[in-house]
């Protein structure tokens, strides 16, 4: 069971996300190496954002963001799509979601530009996010697969990036911190009317539900692969 609401659509064709995963595959580039290059330019990205230069911090976010996208396009192309790839991918995108939000809080926690406002939104944005895929990933151990929402991973890099672009921090935090939140009760609701209609179902005897067999919460790629959300 799932729901496929969402901002921005998840998904291309298989042909075109095969094509794009065989190219780049033959630039000696495994699923993992890609993960972790985009990990580390989560980094860098959080990094310059500590220090302000947040123009310069949307373009490498943005970078880094395409190298993860593809994880999942070369993984399906090349057959190397594993569990651990994909738990891998999902705990790497929790750590640059944490980062980007971590390097937001340097910056409007230092004395001389000090805004509790920022502060407060940045810890609400890193709940919901938190919640957004806690909510998916506990609702497939009982056999409801969520795979999108209003505001997956893909709407939130895009989100944060515009926001680091434009130097338009505060706003975007407001939108994040709303966003996120919405998604997960979003998703507790689907949760909850998907469960609700399993216990009226009559049992079936020798086939336990299991869930989807993703960790975490990885949502679509636009690319065929995903984001681990």
């Amino acid at each position: 069971m799932g729901n496929r609401v969402s901002l921005l659509p998840h998904s291309i064709s298989r042909d075109i996300s095969e094509r794009i995963g065989r190219a780049v595959a033959r630039t000696g580039l495994t699923p993992n190496a890609l993960t972790v290059i985009g990990l580390l330019g989560m980094g860098g990205a959080g990094a310059l954002a500590a220090y302000g230069k947040f123009w310069q911090a949307g373009i490498v976010m943005l970078v880094a963001a395409f190298f993860d996208l593809l994880d999942g396009a070369v993984a399906r192309a090349t057959g190397r799509a594993t569990d651990w790839g994909a738990v891998f991918d999902a705990v790497s995108d929790r750590l640059a979601d944490f980062a980007l939000l971590f390097a937001l809080l340097i910056w409007y926690s230092a004395a001389e530009r000090f805004d509790r406002t920022a502060i407060v939104l940045i810890g609400i944005s890193l709940f919901g996010s938190m919640m957004v895929s806690y909510t998916r990933s506990k609702a497939g151990e009982f056999g409801v697969s969520i795979r999108t929402g209003l505001g997956t991973r893909l709407e939130r890099v895009l989100i944060m990036a515009i926001g680091l672009l434009s130097a338009q921090i505060v706003p975007i935090l407001w939108l994040l911190a709303v966003l996120t939140n919405l998604t997960a009760l979003q998703r507790w609701l689907i949760t909850w009317r998907a469960m609700r209609s399993l216990e009226q179902q009559p049992p079936r005897i020798g086939n336990d539900i299991s869930n989807d067999g993703e960790p975490d919460e990885p949502a679509d790629s636009p690319f065929g692969g995903q984001v681990g959300d």
